[in-house]
């Protein structure tokens, strides 16, 4: 006569924590798989880019680690409450086991300390990741993200050998326990619920609290936008460092950016310095070949160029606090489906809820040059339609409208082959300052790679007379921006290795593109310091929150 075994049960709690647990790590796994992927030297999650979560994933691994962290706590309490740590007690019974004949409590014992490894590993992810977060000024950026990176990797290993090591125990069955919940231990399941419900309240709550503010003082001696942070009006602003990091052509991808600003009342005074060792001013230069003119480039193609583009620097404004840029960064290949995706494959700038968020988005030769001194006034907005007259598609990211003035690029078409220029300089020696210059892109320079429209010509070949290897610019400026694209005044100065960039502007342009200053409804910055890089800039997930002092004056 044969009978069957019944499948064993495992209290509704720890059933319920285990797939919470398992949840949220994966999903912190396949977040933070997407985010390594659009690192220059990742393989395997590059190779993986296509099956990968696309959108807010910055935002989602966070939640996932809130997660991760609020469910070991729950867990713990729970243990400790129903009285039940000797499940996980490495104690002399348990070591002997490890040499025990029976199998199934040698590989009961292996479990347990498989189990302390993992709780290891969770504690190692948690404390990387939380100084990425809250403290990636204090260690060097890209030591602490290769660690957490390795002990994630570690945790996808554990994952495998976890399952192995049950299956040896008991087989299915033991495996089939999990899934099997019954009733009990309930105090000390609602006790760990609850606490777990209130941790989360506090954890977010410390998280919000954990945003910096700026006071923005009224003066009556407003600074001379000049380049000079030397002015007497500012030395009476506050100062705020922000620690940005993940860029690349920088020390360990970290760059502090000190932030000063003043109003009077009408105007937004805004002062920005920063470290960069190299004066960067080559962008995609020209240069004459046996087959004609090229661009010098690696990337430009797809849009993300790391060698030959000019220095730039943004500053993104939002009445929104939400982490990783306001809620507008969304990443992969194709982060709308009905739409089409990035040239290079790593995202797309967009406002999910109809929402505009103001991008003052400075570039040292374009828009920072004397032949302008603005920042070029943009938006991130809700998704738009594709033009089919432009190559790039670029999601919610675009300029103010504007009514003259500008820049544009001195090609009709972008190839990797070649291009034809637009137009060429009216007098030869025009381009001799840029004969002189060491074209490897990692040295700066102090020739800005622009010409005025005014002082060039249309484009022939009986007046393209230049010998091969001459050096031309490719930027072609007009003048200054006209127009609401045109509302932001910027004079910048680069010394001793640091960028300094004054700016200005109404604090209300009665643009619906630009945040309103004079508002009272709540402002957050956040800023991004591109080294000679087209798109891969440093960033910062905390924004700064901006509190206006409108009705003092200060002296």
């Amino acid at each position: 006569m044969s009978h069957k075994t019944s499948i064993q049960k495992t209290d509704a709690m720890t059933v319920a924590l285990h797939w919470a647990l398992v949840g949220c790590l994966i999903f912190s796994l396949i977040t933070g798989l997407r985010i390594a992927s659009d690192s220059t030297d990742s393989v395997f999650a590059k190779a993986m880019s296509d099956l990968l979560l696309q959108g807010d994933v910055f935002q989602w691994h966070i939640w996932s680690a809130y997660g991760l962290i609020l469910i070991i706590a729950g867990y713990s309490l729970f243990i400790m409450r129903a009285k039940l740590t000797q499940r996980l007690a490495v104690d002399n019974a348990r070591l002997r086991a490890l040499k025990s004949s029976d199998s199934s409590a040698r590989w009961k014992a292996i479990n347990i300390l498989i189990f302390w490894f993992a709780f290891a590993l969770i504690i190692a992810i948690t404390i990387t990741g939380t100084a990425l977060y809250f403290f990636a000024d204090l260690v060097p950026f890209a030591t602490i993200a290769w660690l957490h990176q390795i002990v994630a990797w570690m945790i996808i290993a554990y994952i495998v050998i976890h399952i192995v090591t049950q299956l040896m125990q008991g087989g299915l069955k033991q495996i089939a326990k999990i899934m099997n919940p019954k009733l009990a231990y309930g105090g000390a399941a609602f006790l760990a619920i609850s606490a777990t419900a209130v941790a989360s309240i506090v954890v977010t709550n410390l998280d919000r609290l954990n945003i910096d503010t700026l006071a923005i003082k009224k003066t009556t001696n407003a600074p001379k936008i000049d380049g000079n942070a030397g002015d007497a009006a500012w030395q009476t602003a506050d100062v705020i460092r922000i620690s940005t990091n993940r860029g690349v052509n920088n020390p360990d991808g970290h760059v502090s950016v000190d932030v000063k600003m003043l109003h009077d009342g009408n105007k937004l005074y805004s002062l920005f310095r920063w470290p960069d060792s190299t004066h960067s001013q080559k962008h995609l230069p020209l240069q004459k070949t046996e087959n004609g003119w090229v661009v010098l480039q690696s990337e430009y193609g797809i849009q993300d160029e790391d060698d030959y583009y000019e220095d730039k620097f943004a500053v993104m404004f939002s009445h929104q606090d939400m982490l990783a840029g306001s809620g507008a960064t969304h990443m992969g290949p194709k982060p709308l489906a009905e739409k089409p995706g990035p040239a290079g494959g790593r995202g797309l700038h967009y406002t999910v809820d109809d929402s505009i968020v103001d991008v003052w988005h400075w570039k040292s030769v374009r828009t920072g040059s004397v032949a302008m001194n603005q920042i070029d006034d943009n938006y991130f907005g809700p998704p738009m339609e594709p033009n089919p007259k432009k190559k790039r598609y670029t999601g919610g990211y675009t300029q103010d409208p504007h009514t003259g003035g500008g820049y544009s690029m001195n090609w009709e078409t972008f190839s990797d082959d070649g291009i034809r220029p637009k137009r060429l300089p009216k007098l030869a020696e025009q381009l001799a300052p840029f004969q002189k210059v060491n074209l490897d892109p990692t040295v700066g320079d102090d020739v800005a790679f622009y010409m005025h429209v005014d002082d060039t010509i249309e484009y022939s070949e009986e007046l393209d007379t230049y010998p091969i290897g001459t050096v031309m610019p490719s930027v072609l400026i007009k003048g200054p921006r006209l127009g609401d694209r045109g509302h932001v005044t910027a004079i910048s100065r680069w010394q001793d290795g640091w960028w300094t960039l004054e700016v200005v502007r109404d604090m209300d342009t009665g643009s619906k593109y630009d945040i309103n200053f004079a508002s009272t409804s709540p402002m957050y910055m956040w800023v991004a310091v591109f080294d000679h890089t087209q798109t891969r800039h440093n960033q910062h997930l905390h924004p700064v929150r901006l509190a206006m002092e409108l009705d003092k004056t200060a002296l």
